[in-house]
């Protein structure tokens, strides 16, 4: 097995003393979901015998399914190895809660088939019990998550705007093709309308009635904004056009400009289509 441990919300398996595992004892290879499954809709044409695709869309968030056991470097015997009742408590606590949260898969460092850059899941865990002769040696656990695919590790790019329409160029890195939303704080250096935009997406994103010092926030994936000025309606100021960033088969560059002089920070997390 190349997987060797996993860290989930901050904590590893190997903590508690456990391992990944596998208790079939079956060889030979088998077929794995990976998620990022694409559901393709068409439509029938010239009497069936071509197809129009209409659209497409991610059906399906990412499952799998892993099996743990204590490592048996530490526990020699059948006893040592059986898993006891406040052991179960301990890993169910952990891993099996009513939230997502950050998932990732230690590969052995010592695989060189393997990089190293880390791809991420939000995640929770169903458990079952692996019994042998009335026995707990082993957890069975069915992973969910609230995305067709991984994500990346966080990247942050920042512009020192101290002109107008200055701009800086932002690669996205993501596996899948297409756009993400990018958080965004802007920290405003002069009074009056701010514009941001983005090519080629073609995004534009205005918030008017600004003040020198006022810092705003544009949240992506919530689509939410707030200024840490209460005096500041800025909701009835934004015209609700959340920046994009994007790639296409060929290229992966974006050109981000501001209007007025700012401290403009994009941060988001590219999309990561690695299997487990």
């Amino acid at each position: 097995m190349f997987a060797c441990d996993f860290e989930y919300d901050g904590r590893y398996l190997s903590d508690f003393g456990f391992i990944l595992c596998t208790f079939d004892g079956s060889s030979g290879s088998q077929v794995v979901d990976t998620g990022s499954s694409i559901q393709f809709n068409k439509v029938s044409m010239n009497h069936g015998k071509k197809f129009s695709l209409t659209s497409s869309q991610y059906n399906d968030c990412l499952q799998a399914t892993f099996q743990i056991c204590k490592d048996p470097k530490e526990n020699l015997t059948d006893a040592e190895m059986m898993i006891t009742k406040d052991e179960y408590r301990d890993i169910a606590r952990w891993l099996n809660r009513g939230e997502f949260c950050k998932f990732q898969v230690i590969y052995d460092n010592n695989d060189d088939v393997y990089d190293t850059e880390p791809c991420y899941y939000n995640a929770s865990f169903n458990l079952q019990r692996i019994v042998v002769d009335d026995r707990v040696f082993g957890i069975e656990l069915q992973m969910e998550t609230d995305m067709p695919f991984g994500y990346g590790a966080e990247v942050t790019r920042t512009l020192t705007a101290s002109v107008t329409n200055l701009s800086m160029i932002v690669y996205d890195s993501s596996d899948d093709v297409g756009y993400t939303y990018p958080d965004i704080e802007l920290t405003c250096q002069s009074n009056g309308d701010y514009t941001i935009t983005s090519t080629p997406e073609g995004t534009t994103t205005t918030i008017a009635n600004c003040t020198s010092g006022e810092v705003i926030h544009l949240y992506g994936d919530t689509k939410i904004i707030t200024s840490s000025l209460d005096s500041h309606n800025v909701a009835a100021d934004f015209n609700f056009q959340f920046l994009k960033i994007g790639n296409t088969y060929e290229t992966n560059k974006n050109t981000i400009t501001v209007n007025a002089p700012c401290i403009l920070k994009l941060t988001y997390s590219p999309i990561m289509k690695e299997y487990l």
